[in-house]
């Protein structure tokens, strides 16, 4: 390009306010320039060089500019300004006096979005900065500048755009195709392979497997947190900083158990690249049996229902809304069978220290004043009652056990409505169908509420398998306890109270012990 003078009548010099009404010719502007390169590649990288080193020249060989700085970012995206340091500094620098004219190569450079093209050249342009653009040979202190301005900044925003949905529509096709992209390096349990397969990493895998059980034996997120903490065992970033919050992702995550949920969030739009929750906006992609499970799904279904559980509490038969945690073994499955309210723990000390269960109806008068008159059952009654209901169990499990697998695989044959592959090929179809009335720019409103009610249809009949998945696991448990203690079991096992006990039912004269394939044992008291 040929030199640039910009000798501007009247110009003040950095922010102040008053014009200076004698300003020689020949004294020096303050000259900065800004640079960008918006990505990593080498040549790009190179290119990010080049400007560095033709700014430096450019500047320093014009006698009436004075060099006041070179300000580059290497390698991020100009359409938000937020996490550009360098401009920022420049802004800064140019608000604080220190700059009368910024030299850059083209609107891109400076900043892909309108918005913020146009509000930092009006915001110099109070201060008497300039800003002159060498590509579009645009000097904003002209009387043409603001309006050349704008058509450019408008046209670098439909790039940025363009290329924006460019990158989101490829994303949607690796989706589609089932291509399941995991960042390794902070996955719990996993690491890839030479092909860029995911694998298990054994000893990661043993705490995977630790946090789930310990959660289906009753610890807390918090509880088991500490632990992993306690132990020193390391996060999937290297730390030990365990939190409650991070055992809760653990639980949450389907990967765990072969599969792969894409698309849980979405970019708002292009501009501050904002991702949020996708509450069914945007086509979800679910692939099954992706890479090796750590997690059978049967137990991965069995945490994520009482994670719901203790999260919501529960309804009583009574009406009583009930919070529920996991302290005891006992705490979350022993009912009333006089008034259904759930049996809580307490104290006693007199005559002697004893935990004693008791009706929460008893304990906590009702607003009639009544309370419920059902017997207290002290613990370890309680305890030598569960060990007679599990050899119980264990002696006549064997002809209940191919009845019950037999009523549970009735109720699976027998299921109406259509199934899972069904409701996916139907949400497919329609997710379809919204993509293509989106880019046309069509009312998508009736899409996507079918969109949504499909999905509640497919939440429940998910929630039918997966009820009917957890009675065969839980069967299956049963059959490897009934083989491991076929001799009858001697001692108390809270371990297995929590894993196989569905429910507890205290009535005045026996206690009923409902199991989590559907047997029931009674015992007398």
């Amino acid at each position: 390009m040929g030199k640039v003078r910009i000798i501007p009548a009247h110009q003040q010099k950095g922010n102040s306010v008053q014009p200076q009404k004698n300003r020689l010719p020949f004294e020096q502007l303050r000259v900065a320039a800004y640079c960008r390169v918006s990505t990593d590649y080498d040549e790009q990288a190179s290119s990010y060089e080049t400007q560095v080193i033709h700014y430096k020249e450019l500047i320093q060989k014009e006698p009436t500019w004075k060099f006041a700085g070179i300000y580059a970012d290497d390698g991020i995206s100009g359409t938000n300004t937020k996490k550009r340091e360098q401009f920022n500094q420049m802004i800064a620098a140019c608000k604080a006096g220190k700059i009368d004219l910024i030299v850059t190569k083209s609107i891109s450079r400076f900043a892909r979005n309108t918005i913020d093209c146009l509000k930092y050249i009006r915001d110099l342009k109070a201060i008497n900065v300039a800003i002159f653009f060498e590509k579009e040979n645009i000097n904003t202190m002209d009387a043409k500048g603001e309006v050349l301005i704008t058509i450019m900044a408008s046209l670098a925003q439909q790039e940025s755009e363009s290329l924006s949905q460019n990158v989101k529509m490829g994303i949607q096709y690796r989706y589609q195709q089932g291509k399941v992209f995991v960042n390794h390096n902070h996955f719990l349990g996993y690491t890839k392979d030479a092909q860029g397969n995911l694998v298990i990493e054994p000893a990661e895998a043993k705490v995977i497997k630790r946090i789930f059980y310990s959660y289906l034996n009753g610890m807390s997120m918090k509880q088991i947190a500490d632990s992993l903490k306690a132990d020193g065992i390391l996060t999937g970033g290297k730390t030990k900083n365990w939190r409650s919050s991070s055992v809760a992702k653990i639980l949450k995550n389907e990967k765990y158990m072969g599969d792969a949920l894409l698309q849980k969030t979405y970019t708002v739009d292009f501009l501050n690249k904002k991702r949020v929750k996708n509450e069914g906006i945007m086509p979800q992609y679910y692939v099954e049996n992706d890479h090796p499970a750590i997690i059978p799904k049967s137990v991965f279904m069995q945490v994520q229902q009482l994670i719901k559980q203790r999260r919501n509490g529960i309804t009583t038969k009574n009406g009583k809304h009930r919070r529920l945690n996991g302290k005891y073994c006992f705490s979350q499955i022993v009912f009333c069978g006089k008034c259904g309210d759930i049996f809580q723990r307490n104290m006693w000390y007199r005559p002697e220290k004893v935990a004693v269960w008791r009706c929460a109806s008893r304990v906590r008068r009702s607003k009639t004043g009544r309370r419920c008159m059902i017997r207290n059952v002290k613990e370890p009654l309680l305890k030598e009652a569960t060990v007679e209901a599990f050899n119980q169990l264990i002696e006549g499990h064997e002809l209940a056990s191919k009845q019950i697998k037999a009523n549970i695989m009735q109720v699976i044959k027998d299921s109406q409505g259509p199934t899972l592959d069904q409701l996916d090929k139907q949400l497919e179809e329609v997710q379809m169908k919204l993509i293509q009335a989106a880019n046309q720019h069509q009312d998508c409103n009736a899409l996507t509420q079918q969109i949504m009610d499909l999905r509640k249809q497919k939440e429940k009949v998910q929630s039918r398998e997966t009820n009917q998945q957890v009675k065969l696991h839980s069967l299956e448990e049963i059959n490897e306890l009934v083989e491991f203690h076929k001799y009858g079991l001697v001692d108390f096992d809270e371990g297995l109270v929590r894993r196989l006990i569905e429910k507890i039912t205290i009535y005045q004269r026996y206690m009923e012990f409902t199991f989590k394939d559907g047997e029931v044992i009674r015992i007398n008291m």
